[in-house]
């Protein structure tokens, strides 16, 4: 019965864990911009990307505008790659014209490589990007991995079921973090699309939440998912996409 039960929690972890299929992964890292130069850095941004980025079969890059934390008003540079494999294709061209017109105008920070877990990851049909990132990023506990990963697959369901109809992604850090650190992006359309999300939509995940899983388990598995986390494990982010600065769209990705 004991080896039966082992099996039954391998095969858990294996389920919220290791199979995440990742399609997706983003290369990320901040550049710290003077604001006196935040009109020519975002000029040279916007150019550099359509000479470079612009077109199937060349490096896809994404930029935010950080608004909240300790790097608000600074930038997020996101390679977007299928597979880390693709890190081995430097854009030798497109790096070095970087280079010679944006490169005096920034600094980097930190760089981190992120893989997206499907199986916690939502993306209702036809729902549409927005340019607001609600962004909660946790630390979470190597004894408590279950915990919080179950809360998050749980959620992901709760929301398919109950029809909600924002993007949520669900990134775990493979390279660059100390720990466990993975990343909740949400999607918004603007301040007051956010507090919608966050009234009738959230209510009717919360209740579907519980209806799938018994009374009050959204409560009692958010408990154990608040307890899967390290101390301060937990810090929310708001990052603004910039279209004119970032590839076109190419996939639903």
């Amino acid at each position: 019965m004991k080896k039966h039960l082992l099996l039954l929690a391998a095969i858990i972890t294996f389920s919220y864990v290791g199979a995440q299929d990742n399609n997706a992964w983003l290369q990320s890292r901040v550049l710290k911009v003077d604001p006196a130069d935040v009109e020519k850095f975002e000029a040279a941004v916007a150019k550099k990307t359509r000479m470079y980025n612009s077109e199937d079969g060349t490096p896809r890059w994404i930029t935010f505008r950080i608004l909240t934390g300790q790097n608000a008003n600074q930038y997020l540079r996101v390679q977007y790659i299928t597979s880390p494999e693709e890190l081995d294709n430097i854009d030798t061209v497109g790096n070095a014209y970087w280079q010679k017109t944006v490169g005096q105008y920034h600094t980097s920070g930190a760089g981190r490589l992120w893989g997206r877990n499907n199986n916690t990851s939502y993306f209702p049909e036809g729902a549409s990007r927005m340019n607001l990132r609600r962004i909660i990023y946790y630390q979470y506990k190597d004894s408590h991995e279950n915990d919080f990963w179950r809360f998050r697959w749980r959620v992901k369901n709760a929301m398919q079921e109950s029809g909600y109809e924002s993007i949520m992604s669900v990134f775990a850090c493979a390279s660059g973090c100390n720990g466990n650190v993975v990343q909740v992006r949400f999607h918004h359309d603007g301040w007051v699309g956010q507090s919608e999300d966050y009234g009738e939509p959230l209510q009717n995940m919360i209740a579907k939440y519980n209806e799938l899983y018994g009374e009050n388990a959204y409560e009692q598995d958010g408990d154990k998912f608040d307890d899967s986390l390290l101390p301060e494990g937990r810090s929310i982010r708001h990052h603004e996409y910039l279209p004119e600065l970032s590839s076109p769209r190419r996939n639903n990705n």
